[in-house]
């Protein structure tokens, strides 16, 4: 859903008159956070499916740390930017994921019945036999289950899948982020942003 949000929100931007160059003049912090935190979790997910370094099992067992420590990463990056356009509602989005992530052992839940009604039966064999290392299956001893994965996005969206309320603020956010980023008007002198809508 983020990767539809930023793709979606640079479209409408440029009709709406906008620059995708004006990210060149974002005085972002900390924007290694960013990439460190994700290179964590992608790469962990790797080790985990290939088991390179014989880790796979231990990762597995261990994947709380992992996941916690990509996301305090990004949690970091959001608050040294907090002041920024969305950043709020950004923040808030990734705080309720992580929050339900940590409490379920390091792994975001699905709802099973959910990826039925969208026909995503692979996905759900997989979870089924736990063989997903960042997701799990909404059961009876799920912690918060009402923000995980459990809100269906069905067709006639492009895209079939389950998302979480976190997600839905992560989208929201980012949608903003981008279009104020676009729309801003720039002084020749300045490289930091106020974040204001450019009036019609």
């Amino acid at each position: 859903m983020l990767v539809e949000s930023m793709a979606t929100s640079l479209v409408v931007g440029k009709a709406r008159g906008g620059k995708i160059r004006n990210f060149e003049k974002v005085n972002f912090r900390g924007w290694y956070l960013f990439i460190i935190g994700f290179i964590i979790e992608f790469s962990s997910v790797i080790i985990r499916v290939k088991d390179l370094f014989g880790v796979g099992e231990f990762l597995n067992n261990n994947f709380i740390f992992v996941h916690s420590a990509s996301y305090i990463l990004i949690i970091i990056g959001l608050i040294l930017n907090f002041k920024k356009h969305s950043m709020k509602i950004i923040l808030l989005g990734t705080l309720l994921n992580f929050i339900v992530i940590f409490v379920n052992g390091g792994k975001m839940p699905v709802s099973g019945d959910g990826l039925a009604l969208l026909g995503l039966f692979e996905n759900l064999k997989m979870l089924e036999t736990d063989s997903m290392i960042t997701h799990t299956l909404v059961k009876d001893t799920t912690k918060l289950y009402f923000l995980g994965d459990i809100i269906p996005l069905k067709k006639p969206y492009p895209l079939p899948k389950m998302i979480s309320i976190g997600d839905v603020f992560l989208g929201i956010g980012i949608f903003t982020f981008i279009q104020g980023v676009m729309l801003k008007k720039f002084s020749k002198s300045t490289k930091m942003i106020s974040f204001e809508y450019r009036k019609d």
